[in-house]
């Protein structure tokens, strides 16, 4: 079985008619045996459909310009080209972060490309997952970060897809070598299904969960304080003043003994607002 090692680096589509967010302008990917050993590259830019270019914020971060990828081949062709440069060998796909099997999900449903007809998600396994479970952490950290505590260095210039794709594969050589390391982690079923996501279903239950929002914003992730609750509620079981209150605009009072600065009751129907009406005789 051979192991193959794909990176991903997309670009933001601002246009309002396109139906995807972002697109992929370069697949970058590394093939490896048995024993780790590289024993293939691929390397192609990708021109977007919908995206007429690229913002400057990826620009400076890929270093991948509009002039680079404007006459090259479509996704579907690049994507056609990754699968027989895999090759019908039995593989395993690996990625860092679920960011990209997603993002090839969705571009390939909009373009056109039948990778769940291809079996490509049926060995698919995000590695970001499995080096934060063999190391014991919980927070997501970068390829650049995970190298190094590893104690390596990264090879060439991050965020480029071959260079993070090579670094992924030694990086996974490494966690190879320890024995908490669990390759059975699944990003993407095999039908193309989000239901192995964890991440897109969280997003999905704090957007449609009322008890996030407060004050007209979104509180996601935000317990309500029940100690300081019940601090504002104990004295009124106690029978004393809040003590959060601010004593010389609420001075205490004996029960009975009306505030002079209180506002008077109003009897009747409360008035609704709006322009009064003249009465007709």
């Amino acid at each position: 079985m051979i192991h193959v090692f794909i990176d991903l680096e997309f670009c933001t589509c601002f246009r309002k008619s396109s139906p995807l967010r972002t697109e992929t302008i370069e697949i970058g990917a590394v093939k490896t045996d048995e024993n780790y050993i590289v024993t293939g590259e691929f390397d192609r830019l990708v021109r977007p459909d919908f995206a007429s270019s690229i913002p400057s914020a990826e620009r400076n971060l890929t270093g991948i310009t509009w002039a680079m990828v404007e006459n090259e081949s479509s996704f579907a062709d690049v994507m056609d080209d990754f699968v027989k440069w895999i090759g019908t060998e039995d593989y395993t796909i690996y990625s860092w972060s679920n960011n990209d099997p997603i993002q090839v999900l969705r571009e390939s449903r909009v373009k056109g490309f039948p990778a769940v007809q291809l079996g490509l998600f049926k060995k698919w396994i995000d590695f970001q997952q499995v080096f934060m479970a063999a190391v014991g952490m919980k927070n997501q950290i970068s390829l650049e970060r995970a190298v190094e505590l590893a104690d390596m260095y990264f090879v060439g210039d991050a965020h480029r897809a071959v260079v993070d794709s090579y670094n992924t594969a030694r990086l996974f050589a490494y966690c190879e070598t320890l024995s908490t390391v669990d390759l059975t982690l699944k990003t993407i079923d095999n039908n193309g299904s989000f239901t192995a996501n964890p991440s897109l279903e969280g997003k999905k239950r704090k957007k449609n969960n009322p008890q996030h929002q407060r004050n007209g914003r979104r509180n996601i992730g935000v317990e309500p304080n029940v100690r300081r609750e019940r601090e504002d509620t104990a004295h009124l079981a106690a029978g004393t003043k809040n003590k959060h209150s601010n004593p010389d605009k609420y001075p205490e009072q004996s029960p009975g003994e009306k505030d002079p600065k209180a506002a008077p009751k109003r009897s009747g129907r409360p008035h609704r607002g709006g322009r009064k009406r003249k009465k007709v005789v």
